[in-house]
């Protein structure tokens, strides 16, 4: 498992850790909590290994989850072209890359 895109989630690691430590002087049951925030962070902002399927043709996603939706688009902003648009719905149990 890489931890690249757990930066992403530092800032939040790091409000938690001194939540967790702060209410640790208040109340230890408290702290006990934000323990738990700092560990379901950790497991939110994972990025597994995948394996690649070797078929040229093949679709990756870079995230976990169900297909919804897959259309066609006007994208007008930076390549001006119609694209296929391929809608994943992620629940908080889902890897979020």
């Amino acid at each position: 498992m890489r931890l690249q895109t757990l930066a992403e989630g530092r800032w939040i690691l790091a409000i938690l850790f001194f939540l967790a430590l702060a209410s640790w002087f208040f109340n230890a049951w408290l702290s006990l909590l934000f323990l738990l925030l700092i560990f379901y962070t950790l497991f939110f902002f994972r990025d597994p290994d995948r394996k690649i399927p070797a078929d040229p043709n093949a679709v990756v996603a870079a995230a976990d989850g169900v297909i919804k939706d897959i259309c066609e688009v006007e994208e007008t902003e930076v390549l001006k072209a119609k694209m296929l648009r391929v809608g994943i719905f992620l629940s908080i149990f889902d890897v979020h890359t």
